[in-house]
C-alpha cells in the first residue's frame, strides 16, 4: 500500500535526522567492512555489525536517539547489496556493481519492520515522532503490517506498507477468452485477436521539458542552494513521467485481466535487449511493468498468465508452422506454404498463445500440430 504524507515541520526534520543517521550508519559500516578485509582477509557478518551498532549506539547520544529499527535497517542494507554483488559475480548474468558509499542526498528511505499501530484514525504513526502524520488514499488495513518504508521522493514523502492481509488466493477461473500478446514499439502491444494498443510515448511528449531542466542544473554550480533546487525540479519532472508511464500500465493491465481468462506473453530479458541502440524507447515503453502487474493481478483475480520463449515467434508462421525468414523491416507476414498473410505482430502474437498452450496443456499441443501437417500437405505435395 502507498500512502502520500503531509508531516509538519517538526516532523520532517525529524524525518530528515533519520535519513541522515541510516546513511552514516552504511557508510561507516561499509567502510568498516572493507578496512576489516584488506587488513585480516575475513568478512565481517550482519550480526556481528549488529552487536557492535548496540556498543555504539551505548557512547553517541546522536545515534541512541534513534530507534534501533531504522539503524538496522541500512545494516540489512548494506548485507544485502553485498549478496547482490556476490550473486551477480556467480552468475554472470548482470554486471557486477560493488557496494558504493552513499551521499545523504541519495538516501531517501528507511524501514522500520513490525511497526506497532503505524495506521492511527485514519493517519500515520511513524516510530518516536510526536504527534500523527495527516496522509492521502489511505483506505482501512485488513491483516498485520510487516514492514513500514519511509520514502523521499522529489521533495514529497511517502508511506509504503507491506501487509500480511491472510487471504488465500482465489481458484483458477475457466477459461473460456484466451489472448496472446506481442509487445513492440510501433504498436505498445498487438493482441492474438487482431487488436493493437497504440504505444503512448511519453518520454517524447515530455523530452523538451527533461532537457530544459537538465540545462538548468549544469548552469548552476554544484553544492549550492539554487542547484538543489534545480534538481528538485529536475526529480518532480521524471517523477510526471513515471506517473504516466504507471498509469498507462494499470489501465492496460486491469482491462486485459477483465477480459481475458488465459493471457501469454513473452518472457523477454529486458536487460539484455536495453543494450542495444533502441534502449531508450524501451525504457519508454514499460514492457517489464506491464508484464508484473499482469503477474500479480492475475494472482488475485484467478487468470492465468503463461511466459514464454519468445525466440523466433515472428518468423514462424502461426498457422502451419513453417519459418519464414523476414528483415525487422518486414511489416507483413506472407506465408508461402499455406498463403496466409497477416501483420507481423499478430502473428507473433499467435504464436505466442499457441506456446502457451502447449506448455500448459501438451494434448492441445498435440492436436495443434496435426492440424498443421494437414494443412502443408497440399503445398508440399505440389
Amino acid at each position: 500500500m502507498n500512502i502520500r504524507i503531509y508531516p509538519n515541520k517538526r516532523q520532517r526534520r525529524r524525518m530528515e535526522t533519520y535519513l541522515r543517521i541510516g546513511c552514516l550508519i552504511y557508510n561507516h559500516y561499509l567502510e568498516k567492512k572493507i578496512n576489516t578485509y584488506k587488513e585480516t582477509k575475513q568478512s565481517i557478518s550482519r550480526f556481528d555489525q549488529t552487536s557492535d551498532l548496540t556498543q555504539w549506539r551505548k557512547k553517541e547520544n546522536d545515534i541512541r536517539d534513534i530507534p534501533a529499527k531504522v539503524e538496522r535497517d541500512a545494516i540489512n542494507r548494506l548485507d544485502n547489496a553485498f549478496k547482490r554483488f556476490f550473486c551477480n559475480l556467480k552468475d554472470k548474468k548482470a554486471k557486477p556493481g560493488f557496494p558504493r558509499f552513499k551521499s545523504a542526498r541519495r538516501w531517501h528511505s528507511f524501514s522500520i519492520s513490525q511497526p506497532y499501530k503505524c495506521v492511527q484514525n485514519g493517519r500515520i504513526s511513524i516510530l518516536r515522532i510526536d504527534g500523527l502524520i495527516r496522509c492521502r488514499n489511505l483506505r482501512s488495513v485488513q491483516g498485520t503490517i510487516k514492514v513500514q518504508r519511509i520514502v523521499l521522493k522529489a521533495g514529497k514523502w511517502y508511506c509504503h506498507l507491506i501487509i500480511e492481509d491472510g487471504i488465500q488466493e482465489p481458484e483458477k477461473r475457466p477459461i473460456k477468452k484466451a489472448v496472446g500478446i506481442d509487445v513492440g514499439l510501433t504498436h505498445f502491444a498487438t493482441l492474438s485477436d487482431g487488436s493493437s494498443i497504440e504505444n503512448p510515448r511519453f518520454l517524447q511528449k515530455i523530452s523538451k521539458e527533461l532537457r530544459r531542466e537538465h540545462r538548468r542544473v549544469v548552469r548552476r554550480k554544484k553544492g549550492s542552494k539554487r542547484r538543489f533546487k534545480a534538481v528538485l525540479r529536475l526529480q518532480k519532472s521524471h517523477e510526471k513521467l513515471l506517473n504516466h508511464r504507471v498509469n498507462f500500465t494499470h489501465h492496460l493491465s486491469k482491462k486485459l485481466i477483465s477480459e481475458y481468462d488465459f493471457i501469454a506473453i513473452e518472457d523477454l530479458d529486458i536487460p539484455k535487449i536495453m543494450k542495444g541502440r533502441l534502449a531508450k524507447h524501451i525504457m519508454d515503453a514499460g514492457w517489464g511493468r506491464l508484464r508484473w502487474q499482469l503477474t500479480y493481478k492475475a494472482e488475485r483475480a484467478g487468470c492465468t498468465v503463461v511466459a514464454v520463449d519468445p525466440k523466433g515467434t515472428s518468423q514462424e508462421c502461426s498457422q502451419c508452422g513453417q519459418t519464414v525468414s523476414k528483415d525487422l523491416s518486414e511489416r507483413i507476414h506472407k506465408c508461402p506454404y499455406c498463403g496466409l498473410v497477416l501483420g507481423r505482430d499478430e502473428n507473433a502474437a499467435r504464436n505466442i498463445l499457441r506456446r502457451a498452450i502447449i506448455q500448459t496443456a501438451p494434448r492441445a499441443g498435440r492436436a495443434m500440430r496435426k492440424a498443421r501437417r494437414a494443412l502443408i500437405r497440399p503445398a508440399s505435395a505440389g
